[in-house]
């Protein structure tokens, strides 16, 4: 049985480098367009693409509304199924303008890929987004010792994403120098600092407590005076692999170098919670969760504003749409309550 088909990777290959080159595409979208290309050639028993016809793009839908997670054994959602038949339709729609293709591949056979508009507003639907109270995670940073570095370390990581709602990506990027902490906040330099879409984000700490901030103090002041970290160096150094007396790895102090990935963050975030007896939110849910402060703190338009910009969004009705959704049961209480109001009660 083929497992390889040489003339599609040559065209892939081009393409791949299209969608990076001319239309800019990331390291994460390439590999997933790479990885939908590779299950329709699966799919097709790898022929050549330049016997794509309607009869395969069905045969490829239904095996993709088919498909299972092999870590949960879950059918794979409509948001992946949607990506991933989109990614397909955008590769051959390219293809057939190219030389050698431009004859084989009929562009109305690849609308064959469209989903039912039932399946594409459930994959456009929003679930209800599970982020932490502050309250939970307060407890989990007095849960977490400091009895050495790296449990310093983590406990700041934690306080360090409440504050501020950087993405994981920009935390294991980010540097010492760019911490303002007498004036409040932290300079987020896309030449340096690894943020979405390459912006330039300046974030004044969150209003979340004054129990993260004497934590995230204290780390700062702690890298500067003890470890005498010069401001080029991480702000969250990674860990140092050594050898123990026994010839076994210790993982007890600091390396000088920046985490090479955002796995180690989230596994902070995760061992955090599940000792402080919670469910595991990851990282990016403590936006949600700064999102709701803000519904709750904001009382103008230009207060929301503010709060948006320091999340890095360039206008407020990304943090309504992506991050502001309500949930249900709070719904039917504000509901209740403006009721209440309107009756005069």
């Amino acid at each position: 049985m083929a497992t390889f088909n040489a003339e599609n990777e040559r065209v892939k290959r081009r393409y791949l480098e299209w969608e990076k080159e001319a239309n800019g595409k990331g390291v994460q979208t390439i590999d997933n367009i790479r990885a939908a290309l590779y299950l329709f050639e699966q799919s097709t028993k790898f022929k050549s693409f330049k016997l794509f016809n309607k009869d395969a793009a069905i045969a490829f839908k239904n095996e993709l509304r088919c498909k299972k997670n092999q870590r949960t054994n879950v059918l794979a959602s409509k948001v992946y199924v949607l990506h991933t038949v989109r990614y397909l339709a955008d590769f051959f729609k390219w293809l057939s303008s190219q030389n050698g293709y431009k004859k084989r591949i009929d562009m109305t056979m690849v609308a064959y890929f469209n989903l039912s508009d039932k399946d594409i507003q459930i994959a456009r639907s929003q679930k209800n987004k599970k982020f932490p109270t502050i309250s939970q995670i307060e407890r989990v940073v007095k849960n977490m010792p400091a009895d050495n570095e790296i449990q310093k370390r983590d406990r700041a990581l934690i306080a360090f994403l409440i504050l501020t709602g950087i993405r994981v990506n920009a935390v294991a990027s980010i540097r010492l120098k760019h911490v303002f902490l007498e004036e409040g906040y932290v300079e987020q330099d896309p030449n340096e600092v690894n943020t979405k879409f390459g912006k330039r984000i300046t974030t004044y700490f969150f209003p979340v407590g004054k129990c993260f901030m004497d934590i995230f103090t204290e780390w700062v002041g702690f890298l500067k005076n003890e470890k005498y970290l010069d401001y080029e160096s991480p702000l969250f150094p990674r860990t140092k692999l050594d050898f123990d007396q026994n010839d076994q790895f210790k993982r007890d102090c600091l390396d000088a170098a920046p985490w090479q990935t955002t796995s180690p963050i989230r596994a902070v975030v995760k061992e955090a919670f599940e000792k402080a007896g919670l469910s595991y939110y990851n990282p990016h849910a403590f936006r949600n969760t700064l999102v709701k402060i803000a519904y709750e703190l904001c009382k103008t338009p230009e207060e929301f504003k503010a709060w948006s910009q320091n999340l890095g969004h360039n206008s407020p009705l990304t943090t309504f749409v992506s991050y502001g959704q309500i949930e249900a049961y709070n719904q039917g209480e504000i509901i209740k309550r403006l009721g209440k109001c309107d009756s005069g009660n």
